[in-house]
């Protein structure tokens, strides 16, 4: 696993909150897997789930960085194929615990 190693102030103590569509080859290739795998590691919260439309969301909150991390390995993971992603910025949501698989 990549994980961008601090230098100096580099590091964002900034906690977001993002939504991000991923779109390419992420259903039946155990991205929702290795998404939560990976969001426990870093201790980010939120959740993932498959849309009826082959794409992949994932709501994710945490230091950006981070969450920056946490895409970086899943390009790294195979069979994944991250063609494409959306992002956008959401609210903060208070006292949520964990990252969870949403069906």
């Amino acid at each position: 696993m990549y994980i961008r190693k601090a230098e100096g102030n580099e590091m964002s103590d900034d906690i977001v909150r993002k939504k991000i569509i991923f779109k390419g080859e992420v259903q039946f290739v155990g991205f929702r897997f290795q998404s939560k795998y990976l969001a426990d590691s870093l201790g980010l919260t939120g959740y993932v789930e498959n849309l009826p439309n082959g794409d992949v969301l994932m709501e994710v909150q945490g230091r950006e960085r981070t969450i920056e991390d946490l895409v970086i390995c899943l390009h790294q993971r195979k069979p994944i194929r991250i063609d494409s992603m959306e992002e956008e910025y959401l609210s903060l949501k208070q006292n949520e615990k964990g990252f969870r698989y949403m069906w």
